[in-house]
């Protein structure tokens, strides 16, 4: 009986699956999680893609995958394409070429977070998806250190102002209403919001989860324009859930409008 011969791409398969994720494991998870739902898959754009553990998984879901980042050079998936992409600036793509676009842990390290925005809503096409991950500072335990400290959870001390690879820091921490704003005022329209895990230590404080809706219908009561009221109510909804309340990162599904309308966002009780 013979023993079969090693195979180059059996053994670059399995590098490919122990490759660096940059992003919180469970985080990994869940976006993989969320494009494995969608009904049809496409072209994907993966940004920033780093070694390209996400990129790779998604092109195993059955996705048209290119990659792109500031160091393509960093990038090891040989099956897909990776080009030089800086976040900060125009994508150096047609518009309208992807149906999809996944950018997990990078906007809270951009200069111009509408310019990006304006970039992903460029290059996809209509009704074109995109999904994002940020860390929740808005979370219980995160509103609480901002209390005492002034610092948000995983933003926990001054940037460094003397760093030359500025690109590593949170520099835009971004709330969930912030996020919601820039996206809805793109053109696009928020179709779901969840999170990955929820911090363990959220979670006895959540008993306060009463005050923080008195206190946002507080803060929201004085809005006069009546179509921001009512988005007004959808933001207390949200800012309520279980999911910005306890979750440890924001993970935010948005679809490019068209002339059909886009659904009520949900907030995923995980």
């Amino acid at each position: 009986m013979h023993s079969r011969a090693p195979n180059p791409q059996d053994d670059a398969t399995q590098s490919y699956e122990r490759l660096q994720i940059i992003a919180h494991e469970k985080t990994h998870r869940k976006v993989l999680e969320i494009f494995a739902r969608f009904p049809v898959r496409g072209t994907l754009l993966e940004i920033p893609a780093g070694e390209g553990a996400l990129a790779w998984q998604l092109h195993k879901l059955g996705y048209e995958v290119t990659g792109g980042d500031i160091d393509p050079g960093f990038f090891k998936v040989r099956p897909i394409p990776c080009i030089y992409l800086d976040m900060n600036r125009p994508f150096p793509l047609p518009e309208g070429k992807y149906d999809f676009i996944s950018c997990i842990e990078g906007i809270e390290h951009l200069e111009d977070q509408f310019h990006f925005v304006r970039e992903c809503h460029r290059v996809l096409r209509p009704e074109g998806r995109l999904v994002l991950s940020t860390p929740n500072i808005l979370n219980l335990a995160s509103r609480l250190k901002f209390l005492f400290s002034g610092f948000y959870s995983l933003v926990p001390r001054p940037i460094n102002e003397f760093s030359l690879v500025p690109v590593f820091d949170h520099i835009h921490p971004i709330s969930y209403y912030r996020l919601r704003h820039i996206l809805h005022t793109q053109g696009f329209g928020i179709t779901q919001v969840t999170t990955d895990l929820f911090r363990r230590g959220c979670i006895p404080l959540y008993v306060l989860k009463p005050l923080v809706r008195l206190y946002s219908i507080r803060t929201m009561r004085k809005e006069r324009d009546p179509q921001q009221r009512a988005a007004n109510r959808e933001i207390r909804r949200i800012l309520a859930s279980r999911d910005v309340l306890l979750g440890r990162t924001l993970i935010v599904v948005a679809q490019k409008k068209s002339r059909a309308s886009i659904p009520t966002i949900q907030a995923s009780e995980i």
